[in-house]
């Protein structure tokens, strides 16, 4: 029987097959990742991004297509990660902004609301790459427009564009280059086919498996907590379970914090608290499920942007980009943190794990973490508060070559109406990245206008470096950073790579020979880097290295100047690659 018509029940119910299909090959997917970096977690992000789209709407399901695709897109865009995850988000919100006035869909009303969403995937990159989802994407919505006014059938329409689709896969070696040389499709390509395959498989089986009281609902309103002033932190999470015992978990719960909302069901509560320990209330509700969509935003600063002084523009920088604490605070700077994982556990970087944690966490534990870069949701969120008190935002990242944040602060920015964001990519890293934000800080609060201070930002990325020294090629392989074969010859040299950032990403910029003293020697190099006329300013960050990292300030303060040198810990970003005892150097030239 034909197809004739879809509403949101079906829209929800063929996505929710569908990324299972994607779900069991993340493993696959990850394995032939190799652009836009050969990170290995593409299927990884793209399973957590659809994923987030089931657990955000699974209770509010509504038979109004404008609704449902309008609930679908709120959820990909918060729970987006990767690459190909803010791409497929920012489809997602392209297709319910080309059928939001639609309670039912047509063929026709179909592909209408695709060409929409296929636009704003495009737009959603500063510059969109051939060979990738976005070819496939492309291709398919194509195949679909051009049949969807003479087939009425979603059933034969679906599968004009999954054949389009796997073609358009099969032609993405031939784009990208990158893709050839490995013998690979493009990863985020291969998730959108598996997607795609996941529907269609539904639409001819006509049967929903382990999907079941589903509920139909009118949106609820949210969650509202007065602000205490006593503690620090709103924190938020998620807590998935069989049989949560609610009771239990708010008792205990209520000893580490105030104002808190315990809200859901026995299968899936939301916390909200407001606590000074946001690892200790993550670590609680671990006792009662998996902990899900953490968050913890700092009330302190958000009091301080309402109710103090301070200039028109905000300045948001990513948890890459390393600072001492108080510098942060002086200069008024807003972190949105990545994330961190060591398999299925999660944490905020700086907020539910200290960087000390980490590392000790890396001795113990056999799984390799990982990063990954803030969702869209993130940005969106703090850019959205920043709104009510300030004029603009500027917001500085790490390189986009070298991770997606940038391209989720773009995707975020792109969503906020009238307030206007101008993202940055440092084309830098660590103490760089810090180095500009604290130019950039300083050009705020001497009241310069937005250009100036953009300006300014252009004039130190141009007049900045960072330089990292490594004691072990380990994690550099590990992360997909630096092939095996280069550890092994590099080893077999005795060299000691010198690495630094650019608008390329990770690349080695120098080297010192032999393995003792190795240190010692970076120093050497480093000083050969400095502006002959001594004015600079200098950041040091180590992993777990503090000795090292206090002897090159003495150093370099005995040449720049005290007040021109800041020390402090490596977060976990870049030092997660670097590996343990490494060294990071940004030297400013002024």
């Amino acid at each position: 029987m034909a197809i004739e018509y879809l509403d949101g029940i079906r829209l929800y119910r063929s996505l929710s097959i569908g990324l299972k299909k994607v779900v069991s090959r993340q493993d696959y997917l990850n394995m032939i990742n190799v652009f836009p970096v050969p990170d290995s977690d593409t299927g990884t992000n793209m399973a957590y991004t659809l994923s987030s789209i089931d657990e955000g709407i699974s209770e509010k399901v509504f038979s109004n297509i404008g609704q449902m695709s309008a609930s679908i897109a709120d959820a990909a865009l918060d729970g987006a990660r990767g690459n190909s995850g803010a791409i497929l988000a920012q489809f997602f919100v392209g297709f319910a902004e080309g059928i939001k006035t639609k309670t039912v869909l047509s063929t026709a009303d179909f592909g209408r609301g695709l060409k929409t969403a296929k636009d704003f995937a495009y737009e959603a990159l500063a510059k969109p790459r051939e060979g990738t989802i976005l070819s496939v994407i492309s291709d398919w919505s194509k195949e679909i427009r051009e049949h969807c006014d003479s087939i009425n059938d979603f059933s034969t329409l679906m599968k004009h564009g999954l054949k389009r689709a796997q073609s358009s896969l099969e032609h993405t070696p031939e784009q990208l280059d990158v893709l050839a040389k490995a013998g690979v499709v493009d990863a985020g390509g291969q998730g959108f086919v598996d997607l795609m395959s996941g529907i269609q498989e539904f639409i001819e089986k006509g049967t929903v498996e382990n999907i079941s009281n589903i509920k139909i609902m009118e949106p609820v309103e949210s969650l509202e907590a007065e602000i205490n002033e006593t503690f620090q932190f709103c924190t938020e999470c998620i807590v998935t379970g069989d049989n949560i015992d609610r009771d239990s978990l708010k008792k205990e719960l209520m000893a580490n914090g105030d104002s808190l909302v315990l809200a859901g069901s026995r299968k899936k509560a939301k916390v909200h608290i407001h606590t000074d320990e946001p690892k200790t209330i993550m670590e609680i509700c671990e006792k009662y499920g998996l902990v899900s969509g953490e968050k913890a935003d700092d009330m302190f600063r958000q009091q301080k942007d309402a109710h103090k002084e301070h200039g028109s523009i905000a300045l948001v920088v990513d948890s890459g980009c390393d600072l001492p604490e108080e510098m942060l605070e002086e200069l008024d700077i807003h972190v949105v943190p990545v994330r961190l994982n060591f398999g299925e556990k999660h944490y905020v970087d700086k907020m539910t794990m200290s960087t000390s944690e980490f590392w000790e966490e890396v001795k113990k534990n056999p799984i390799h973490p990982q990063t990954s870069q803030p969702a869209p949701g993130d940005f969106k969120r703090q850019y959205q508060f920043l709104a009510s008190h300030y004029e603009s935002a500027i917001s500085i990242h790490i390189p986009e070559a070298a991770s997606g944040t940038y391209q989720s602060a773009v995707t975020a920015s792109r969503s906020l109406g009238e307030f206007p964001v101008h993202v940055m990519d440092s084309y830098n890293g660590s103490v760089g990245q810090g180095l500009i934000a604290w130019s950039a800080a300083e050009a705020i609060k001497d009241g310069k206008t937005i250009d100036e201070v953009i300006d300014v930002i252009k004039t130190f990325i141009d007049n900045t470096s960072i330089f990292m020294g490594l004691d072990t090629m380990d994690n550099a392989v590990k992360g997909g950073r630096v092939p095996p074969a280069v550890k092994t010859i590099a080893n077999l040299l005795k060299i000691n790579p010198i690495l630094s950032l650019s608008s390329k990403g990770v690349k080695a910029i120098g080297r010192t020979f032999g393995h003792k003293n190795k240190f010692d020697k970076f120093y050497s190099y480093l000083l050969k880097q400095l502006p002959s006329n001594g004015k600079a300013r200098i950041g040091i960050a180590h992993v777990q290295n503090e000795e090292t990292a206090d002897k090159y300030a003495k150093a370099f303060r005995a040449i720049v100047g005290y007040e021109n040198v800041f020390v402090c810990e490596a977060g976990p970003a870049l030092s997660v690659h670097a590996g343990l005892n490494a060294v990071f150097v940004g030297i400013q030239k002024r």
